[in-house]
């Protein structure tokens, strides 16, 4: 991707240019960040649009492959049932505190102009302490990792994307693979003893069944460095439960964990401030989540479905085959939905949220 345009250069391809890098830049910064990140208690796991390829938003060039590793952190221990707040569990001390970080690598071939293909392997670590999980009154921690449930994303562009349209598309259709571990174990200091068995549904690596991914990109340019930007994202996996036995709320119910849908989706702006440098900036609304219904299968299992409302500011540069962005989607809404479980009887669950997420990524095109 050049970083500077001559006046000697044809207007069409400058204008060209001028327009492709303004999003693509701004697509570094969203895309590469769009991982469906774990909120919490809420197990949304890496599945997100990071699978999307960056090429077909790239100035014309003869590479046909790219790598994208990036690392994402959050911690979480702000408890919530529906939209209420639980500060009794802060002001108790009984609070459950997640600590996640992910790492993802995703190779992209460029088939063409329009065509991409790309094999996404995320690893995943965290650590849970809780008091209710042990013996109710001293807090211990558990911790799980390993590789996530790699998957395998093929896209198209409605137009070519080297055109000078104001306005693009992008449809994904993927296969999710359950290579992670969903049944990761770890030791439990209860009242009666130490036992050993399956640590929380949040913390698993992978979730256990094959699935099938459906996303989307869109873009509007609106001025030269200016551009609209949205994508959306939605999971579906048919197996109802995996063969984890649930550690609280066992009911017949709720004797497995669930393999549940995820979702997201997202829309903002993005600006290139400077365009000798690369550096553009994007600021967007995101809405990700895990619904209490599956679009396709039983609803049985545990879960803890729910969803955040987020507002994501972010920034990147880049050069001709290197690029790193950086994003910090800080959480405005929480909403600990009822579950199917629930809805059997009156109540509802709780689950922890985190206030942010910190997000970085680097590329490279050869």
């Amino acid at each position: 991707m050049h970083t500077h345009i001559t006046q000697s250069e044809r207007p069409l391809l400058v204008r060209i240019k001028q327009h492709v890098r303004a999003f693509a830049l701004a697509a570094a910064v969203i895309v590469s960040a769009a991982h469906a990140h774990a909120q919490g208690c809420i197990a949304i796991k890496q599945m997100g649009d990071d699978s999307c390829s960056l090429d077909g938003l790239m100035a014309p060039t003869t590479e046909k492959w790219d790598l994208n590793v990036s690392y994402e952190h959050f911690r979480s221990h702000r408890h919530f049932s529906q939209t209420n707040q639980n500060f009794s569990r802060y002001y108790l001390g009984s609070e459950v505190i997640n600590n996640v970080d992910q790492l993802d690598a995703a190779v992209n071939y460029q088939l063409n102009a329009r065509t991409s293909f790309t094999l996404d392997l995320p690893y995943f670590s965290a650590t849970r302490s809780s008091l209710y999980e042990h013996d109710g009154k001293n807090r211990y921690t558990t911790s799980a990792a390993g590789i996530g449930d790699v998957r395998l994303v093929a896209q198209r562009w409605l137009f070519d994307p080297h055109s000078d349209a104001k306005t693009n598309v992008a449809i994904g259709l993927g296969l999710k693979m359950p290579t992670g571990d969903a049944n990761a174990q770890d030791v439990f200091h209860t009242k009666t003893g130490d036992v050993t068995h399956a640590v929380d549904q949040s913390i698993q690596p992978g979730d256990g069944a094959w699935g099938y991914t459906f996303q989307l990109q869109a873009y509007r340019r609106l001025f030269a460095r200016t551009s609209l930007y949205a994508t959306g994202f939605y999971l579906v996996n048919p197996k109802e439960t995996n063969d984890t036995r649930t550690t609280s709320a066992i009911t017949s119910f709720t004797a497995y964990n669930s393999v549940a849908d995820q979702y997201q989706a997202r829309l903002g702006v993005s600006h290139v401030f400077l365009p000798k440098y690369n550096f553009t900036a994007s600021l967007g609304a995101r809405l990700e989540g895990v619904p209490a219904l599956d679009l396709i299968g039983g609803d049985r299992g545990f879960r803890r479905p729910g969803y955040v409302v987020s507002v994501e500011p972010g920034f990147s540069v880049a050069g001709k085959h290197d690029s790193f962005s950086f994003s910090l989607p800080v959480v405005l809404v929480r909403n600990r939905i009822r579950s199917a479980s629930d809805r059997l009887g009156k109540g509802a669950g709780d689950a922890a949220f985190a206030d942010f997420l910190i997000s970085m990524s680097y590329a490279h095109k050869w």
